[in-house]
């Protein structure tokens, strides 16, 4: 099956992001999404969309015929004994307030939750050996960067990642990456201006602490491409 056709893909991300994709098709493109930045795009592209969406619907009243469909299902048909609803009816009232409070917090949490991690690069040697993810939210205001794999021994020096403009231009540092564990970098204005300018990102040997130039000074041993950072 070719994974790279973007209305494939689209299909694909869609479903994950609904959570209808399952079994054996959903473990394929958890796979594909690490291996393939097309797949990452469209995941964005979904992740966005729903998050945007969830935030702009207005909290809707059920109305009285819910409370009783909830009610029949939970407790029998309405045809029941008045003196058995009778016996039943704190219970029904209990269950509609658990409903009610449950439907608030599903609200307020889309509300009031931060938008999703979403991967802008998976740094490695090659798509088999990742070392770091690296991650945003939208807006772009910060990267989260997270040792994934086996960083390889530089003793007394850093790894330091850079954006890499389109068409060329200096690089721009985007902070040294961590050892070990996860990072979160708040980004300058011009770091996010850069981000959003480049393509790809690099990693550069550096003396302990990051280039004490603002530029690279030493080998450059990672070049990846950007999933869309805006």
């Amino acid at each position: 099956m070719n994974y790279e056709r973007g209305e494939l893909l689209d299909r694909l991300a869609g479903e994950y992001v609904l959570g209808t994709l399952r079994g054996a098709a959903r473990r394929r493109f958890e796979r594909l999404y690490v291996q393939s930045e097309a797949a990452r795009g469209a995941l964005h592209r979904w992740e966005d969309d729903w998050a945007s969406l969830g935030r702009t619907l207005a909290p809707v009243q059920p109305s009285s015929q819910v409370w009783s469909n909830v009610e029949r299902r939970l407790f029998g048909t309405a045809a029941a004994a008045p003196r058995a609803r009778r016996r039943t009816w704190p219970v029904a009232l209990a269950a509609g307030l658990a409903a009610v409070a449950l439907l608030v917090g599903l609200i307020l949490w889309q509300q009031l939750a931060p938008p999703p991690l979403q991967t802008l690069a998976v740094l490695g040697t090659d798509s088999a050996h990742p070392v770091w993810r690296v991650e945003r939210r939208a807006p772009l205001t910060a990267l989260t960067i997270e040792v994934v794999g086996a960083v390889p021994p530089a003793a007394g020096r850093s790894y330091e990642l850079w954006a890499l403009p389109r068409g060329g231009g200096a690089p721009v540092s985007l902070g040294v990456l961590p050892a070990s564990g996860r990072a979160v970098r708040t980004l300058s204005a011009p770091q996010r201006l850069a981000l959003l300018a480049a393509d790809k990102v690099a990693v550069s040997v550096e003396p302990l602490g990051g280039s004490p130039t603002g530029s690279p000074t030493g080998p450059i041993v990672i070049v990846s491409g950007l999933s869309a950072a805006g």
